[in-house]
């Protein structure tokens, strides 16, 4: 061929690495630079010595920088290493740099990085290479504004066709063996896009080898569960990428065929002649047409050098002889470097599949929270989020009718056994996607029913063996008596697979059963899809549970309604009560004796204590002060009396005692001048309603029979349900007789209440006697103080609750003998119920001792308190006197050996006795030490 410049350009042309080998082996440092310069400056680029200035400045403004691989230049259409140490730190101009967009499947939406650009180096041969101009893989994460299906090539080579930009067959076999090998690895180093990786490696596998095409096979699963999948199949140099995302997946039994023979034995397997092996499965080329000649089947390993997959390469291209020993170990050695890529590609995928998983359970968990008044609402969500999650065109739920049970009625047949039966599903919400809706009219995506469904066997199977169950039709179940089909599931759908499993409570009760029907694009559900199902099926129990749960608070809270209609009906005070109210004359104070602190209310009958009542309330000016509809008030005082139990001791009569001391401190002790208004109203009501409702045991019982009481609060059973009883009466209609408080005044009335009330548990009293016996003690004690004044009151409400033990004789004789017998009825109950062995003062055993409890009871408690109430007021001396009175008679009869029949005798006579204090005190615990006043 003549030496002319067209046709040296023509066979530069068709030969590129020619010049760049020439270049990079003839020309001196100072020729490349010139040759540099000279190709910028024909291009109207800046000029490299520009470039140097600007660095410069660059530099000297103390802007720091990272070093860079040096740049290339072209020359012809080919690069060329520009010298060393001239290196360009400064961002790429847009000409220089080249922005490559990835190109996806069709259809396949396209994820764009942010300031995504790439550098332009060469191999030591000069082969030009796109790379990523990017600082870390970890910053690019950081880039990606949303996670997206893989086939994204994320990070690497830009997911373009690498037919696009890749040297011919030809070209690439021109560089020598290391080089190539060299290249090829490069080429699929950073690609982290499955299918894209896969295309790459059987492209460069049938370069390394000649061959005309290439397949890859994964392995998935594990054990005996294992199985082969094409990830593509029969790829050729003239194949394109996006092609490859429509590949159908073939399935190949583990160790059936050549290829699973090879990914069984990891053996190399290199056929001559395909139909020569019995192994080999003629069918393919039957279908296609083709003609197998060769064949070359390697493993794939990763770097623990377990098989992640078996490449295959079939028929040496252009030629008629086998696969040589040569292009074994050419292929044994690049797929060294695939199943590393492989293996890394794989825990991309598997990271992105985690990560979108997870971000879907908490999107299920914002449903769950957001929807819990409505189950309909609760399960559309929840089954659609099914579908999208595991890609499926159905998803179901049945649930139980008897949530609370174990969904399992015993039956006893007449053999004797106990067998366990399932009962039916009594609803079935169903989803499915439009891929699977058939004759539907609407436009919509999803379809969803609430329909009632009858005996479903796959379901009861789930629900009654507790198993998930990962079937397709045809498949045998262990346990299960058919086969999956439309009519095991209660679908009337075609059943491609199935996955179900059991909803279950917190007490493992069965509420339901989920199911998935229908795997997009796969045979079957695999083990991930069970792991992710099973947390799935917690999610939705946790949102079932939860409406449920909800809807049984709304019938409690309408069963509370009914039951305060009730109570307001049968346990308030009616038209006719009141008007009797009305009609009398309220008595005088000093005419009822209730200003006196030996009152005693037997010359009262039922409705003269009503009266008696309302007399504190008129003495104390409450009426007026707080502006009280007196009407309501007869009303509010007698419900009080009738929510009082008819026991033996804590009844309405100890009630309306307890507030008539209060009365009678307030009054008579003039400690109305010390306390507000507020406090005095409050303390009037609280000595009132301070035993409501009380069932004549204590809350030590109420802890023993782990009572409703018990397990309502925390401590103080009785004293907290005599609160809120009170707040419960006060709120029925007609009975508000503080309405006029304004919020501020109703709330700290409230507080002030509740505190009076809590303080008449003697476990308060126990705690705070030490330190309100030394404020007594102390004459500089100011009782303005807050906290004094709460100690100051409730140290008044428990001498008034105790207050039996300072009346006359006759009357502590009689109220002791009530609080014995209630006691002792308690501690029968204890005993014969619980097999409790009752405390001393509760043993009907011990009741001939009751003397001898009662001096170990004012010894241990009430003396105490007595004298400490008369150093903060001396006008309480009459309470001290009366305690010291009843405990000389107590001992006398102690001493006396007195029976507790003796003791009940109305004749029972005592002699005088020395009036001073007797004895030390009884050696008995406080909180046994005697009966409760």
């Amino acid at each position: 061929m003549p030496l002319s410049e067209p046709n040296v350009e023509r066979y530069l042309d068709e030969h590129p690495g020619f010049l760049q080998k020439y270049v990079v082996t003839h020309l001196s440092e100072t020729d490349l630079k010139d040759l540099y310069e000279h190709w910028y400056k024909a291009h109207g680029r800046k000029s490299s010595t520009e470039k140097e200035r600007k660095r410069s400045r660059t530099e000297e403004e103390g802007k720091s920088c990272h070093a860079v691989e040096h740049k290339t230049s072209i020359v012809d259409n080919q690069l060329v290493v520009p010298p060393a140490g001239k290196a360009t730190l400064e961002t790429p101009t847009p000409e220089e740099a080249m922005d490559v967009v990835p190109s996806v499947a069709p259809g396949k939406q396209l994820h764009q990085f942010p300031n995504r650009q790439f550098r332009k180096t060469v191999s030591r041969e000069g082969a030009p290479i796109l790379k990523p101009y990017r600082r870390s893989f970890s910053d690019d994460l950081i880039n990606i504004r949303s996670l997206l299906p893989t086939n994204l090539q994320l990070p690497g080579e830009p997911g373009e066709e690498p037919s696009a930009r890749r040297r011919s067959r030809e070209e690439w076999r021109q560089l020598n063996e290391p080089d190539l090998m060299m290249e090829l690895v490069r080429d699929i180093a950073q690609d982290l896009d499955l299918v894209s990786l896969c295309f790459k490696i059987l492209l460069n596998v049938g370069i390394l080898t000649n061959g005309d095409r290439c397949s890859l096979f994964l392995i998935f699963g594990s054990g005996d569960q294992r199985f082969l999948v094409s990830k593509l199949f029969d790829v050729t140099e003239n194949s394109q990428l996006t092609d490859m995302y429509e590949h159908k997946p073939i399935r190949i039994p583990y160790g059936k065929g050549i290829v699973g023979y090879v990914a069984e034995s990891g053996e190399t397997v290199n056929i001559p002649d395909a139909y020569q092996d019995e192994r080999f499965n003629k069918a393919i080329d039957m279908q296609t047409g083709f003609r197998t000649k060769s064949i070359l089947c390697m493993p794939v390993k990763n770097n623990q050098s377990e098989i992640v997959g078996v490449a295959q390469v079939i028929n040496k291209k252009d030629e008629e002889g086998p696969f040589t020993a040569n292009d074994e170990k050419i292929f044994e050695r690049y797929l060294t470097f695939c199943g590393i890529g492989i293996t890394n590609a794989l825990l991309f995928q598997s990271s992105v599949i985690m990560y979108k998983r997870s971000d879907s359970l908490v999107l299920l968990a914002h449903y769950i929270f957001e929807e819990q008044r409505d189950m309909n609402n609760l399960l559309r969500r929840v089954l659609k989020k099914g579908c999208e999650m595991f890609s499926s065109t159905g998803c179901r739920i049945l649930l139980r009718e008897s949530p609370e049970s174990d969904g399992l009625t015993t039956v006893e047949p007449e053999n004797g056994q106990v067998v366990k039966s399932s009962e039916s599903f009594v609803s079935c919400f169903e989803i499915y996607t439009g891929d699977d809706i058939k004759n539907k009219e609407s436009g919509d995506e999803y379809e969803f029913q609430n329909i009632l469904t009858p005996q479903d066997a796959l379901a009861k199977f789930v629900a009654e063996k507790l198993k998930t169950i990962n079937a397709v039709p045809g498949e045998p179940i262990e346990g299960f008596e058919g086969m999956v089909c439309a009519e095991t599931i209660g679908a009337d759908r075609e059943i491609r697979s199935v996955l179900a499993m059991p909803i279950l409570n917190e007490s493992r009760n069965v509420l339901g059963v989920v199911e998935i029907l229908n795997k997009k694009g796969e045979e079957r559900f695999d083990r991930n899809d069970e792991s992710l199902f099973e947390a799935f099926t917690l999610f939705c129990g946790l949102g079932i549970y939860n409406v449920m749960n909800f809807e049984r608070l709304i019938k409690a809270n309408n069963a509370q309604k009914v039951v305060l209609e009730i109570l307001s009906y049968h346990a308030s005070a009616n038209k006719d009560e009141v008007s009797l109210i009305e009609r009398e004359e309220i008595p005088s104070a000093d005419s009822l004796n209730i200003l006196s602190f030996e009152f005693a209310d037997h010359s009262l009958d039922t409705d003269q204590t009503v009266l008696a009542t309302i007399r504190m309330f008129m003495d104390l000016d409450l009426i007026n002060k707080f502006r009280i509809d007196f009407q309501s008030l007869i009303r509010w005082s007698i419900t009080v009396r009738k929510n009082y139990r008819d026991v033996m001791y804590h009844n309405w009569r100890h009630g309306f005692n307890v507030a008539q001391m209060m009365f009678a401190m307030l009054t008579s002790g003039q400690m109305s001048q010390q306390f507000t208004d507020l406090e005095v109203f409050a303390l009037l009501v609280g000595s009132l309603c301070h035993d409501i409702d009380h069932r004549g045991t204590t809350n030590q019982f109420q802890k023993l029979s782990d009572s409703p009481l018990a397990n309502l609060y925390s401590t103080s059973f009785m004293e907290y349900h005599h609160f809120n009883h009170f707040l419960t009466i006060s709120q029925v209609e007609g009975n508000n007789i503080f309405k006029s408080l304004n919020e501020k005044e109703y709330a700290d009335f409230l507080d002030l209440t509740k505190t009076t009330i809590l303080a008449t548990d003697l476990a308060l009293y126990f705690k705070h006697k030490a330190l309100f016996k030394q404020l007594v003690e102390n004459p500089s004690t100011n009782w303005d103080d807050g906290e004094n004044r709460v100690l100051l009151r409730s140290m008044m409400i428990t001498g008034c609750d105790l207050s039996a033990i300072t009346k006359p004789w006759e009357v502590q004789r009689m109220v002791a003998e009530k609080i014995a017998s209630e006691f002792f009825n308690q501690g029968d109950i204890e005993r014969d119920k619980f097999g409790h062995t009752p405390a001393y003062m509760m043993d009907r055993s011990k009741r001939d001792e009751l003397p001898k409890m009662q001096v170990g009871f004012i010894d241990n408690i009430c003396l105490e308190l007595y004298e400490s109430l008369e150093k903060a007021n001396p006008l309480f001396r009459p309470l001290l006197d009366g305690c010291l009175s009843n405990r000389r008679n107590w001992s006398n009869l102690c001493e006396r050996r007195t029976s507790f029949a003796d003791i009940s005798s109305a004749n029972i006579t005592l002699t005088s006795i020395n009036t001073n204090r007797v004895g030390t005190l009884s050696n008995q615990p406080e909180e046994e030490s005697g009966v409760e006043g």
